[in-house]
């Protein structure tokens, strides 16, 4: 099974001290920005923008759309008004920051030796810039998306949450496809590349100091330099670890997620291709939405809040299948159905926010799995979810 890496940029493959890197790339900007929002406007509508974009939970919005939520009405001015303004920005100003970064020879030797041995990447960096600006920093590693056949990389237009939260690794595995085979993260960061993605079950390489402090983490997980990152692959690769996504942080990551993926794997759709059924019997994007927007609705916010209140609730079968033809999902409005699952599944979320250990032990009687507990039932959402992805994956292949 294929090998797929997950690689942070700044200081990961990129030598770039991002603490330097943004106070001189908020300067220009605001320098940039001057007619319209005056320093003593711009930093506190940035910030404020910056940490609305760290702290979402929620899936919908991508990065981008929170921050314009944020920023543009502090400042009192229109997006609109400043686009040509920022994209000038971005193509003249923006490549001055060059000067603060490096390439590294060793992460470009890393990842042309991974390309070469058919190893799925992904540049999985903190999703607060826009696609220019992760571009213009790739191009400056001297590993331009334009050579490079990455599977994936993360900016703030298509994600729709940031490191260090776990769901920014669900929803790229999701984009993915969930794959089945061994799966990686590399970065500099513990707080940000290397827990997070140990949350979900992954191996991690950590580009630090080897440390009598490493906390606890994935038997295949290591320590160590970029130079050793490349033996380290081919032990986990040779280990074929299968992933498990059974770790509550794991659960409680996909859940969050999946609309968000969703939303991700649609965007560019043609409305017709929303509504193409691979083959007869098959369901269409539309109908696995809607299908997912009504099971949260009426089967799974019923059980999951009878079972979190302690009431040993007895769970009687539900056969939701018959729904998609039986209430027409086909006919629904293009992005209806992804609406209604964004609101369903974030009342679900609402819902297990804060759980304790000793809610998720709550026990509840189902008809056909017997005694179970809110954390299992909250896994076969999750585990639900996984194969409806796989399910729209091959719609959206037979449609395009």
């Amino acid at each position: 099974m294929t090998l797929t890496l997950l690689i942070d940029l700044d200081d990961t493959l990129l030598s770039n001290d991002i603490d330097i890197f943004q106070k001189a790339y908020f300067k220009r900007l605001a320098e940039a920005l001057q007619p319209w929002a005056p320093m003593e406007k711009f930093m506190p509508a940035m910030m404020e923008a910056v940490q609305a974009m760290l702290v979402k939970k929620t899936p919908a919005l991508t990065m981008e759309e929170q921050f314009d939520q944020v920023f543009y009405p502090q400042i009192g001015t229109a997006k609109s008004v400043l686009i040509e303004v920022i994209d000038q920005f971005y193509a003249e100003t923006f490549p001055e920051l060059r000067k603060y970064t490096a390439p590294r020879p060793e992460a470009i030797k890393l990842v042309t030796s991974a390309m070469s041995r058919g190893w799925e990447v992904v540049v999985a960096t903190k999703p607060l810039f826009p696609w220019t600006a992760i571009k213009q920093r790739l191009d400056w590693a001297g590993l331009s998306p334009d050579e490079f056949g990455y599977k994936l990389v993360t900016s703030y237009e298509k994600s729709h949450f940031s490191k260090p939260h776990p769901a920014f690794y669900a929803e790229i595995l999701g984009c993915l496809n969930w794959p089945s085979g061994p799966l990686v993260m590399i970065g500099n960061s513990l707080e940000d590349d290397i827990l997070p993605a140990e949350k979900l079950g992954m191996p991690t390489y950590w580009l630090h100091e080897v440390s009598s402090e490493t906390p606890s983490r994935n038997p295949l997980s290591q320590t160590g330099t970029l130079e050793n990152v490349l033996p380290w692959l081919e032990k986990v690769e040779m280990a074929q670890q299968t992933p498990d996504f059974q770790a509550i942080s794991c659960i409680f990551a996909t859940l969050q997620s999946t609309p968000a993926v969703f939303d991700s794997l649609s965007r560019s759709l043609p409305e017709e291709a929303w509504a193409h059924r691979p083959a007869e019997a098959e369901w269409s994007l539309i109908e696995i939405l809607a299908h997912l927007r009504d099971v949260d609705r009426e089967v799974n916010l019923g059980r999951i809040s009878q079972t979190i209140r302690g009431e040993n609730p007895f769970l009687p079968g539900a056969n939701t299948d018959p729904w998609v033809r039986e209430r027409n999902y086909a006919a629904e409005p293009a992005r209806a159905a992804l609406e209604g699952f964004f609101e369903s599944r974030t009342n679900l979320l609402e819902l297990i926010d804060g759980a304790t250990k000793h809610e998720l032990a709550q026990p509840a009687r189902h008809a056909i799995f017997g005694p179970t507990t809110l954390k299992e039932l909250l896994g076969f959402i999750a585990t639900h979810d996984r194969t409806h992805i796989r399910q729209a994956w091959s719609a959206i292949q037979a449609a395009v």
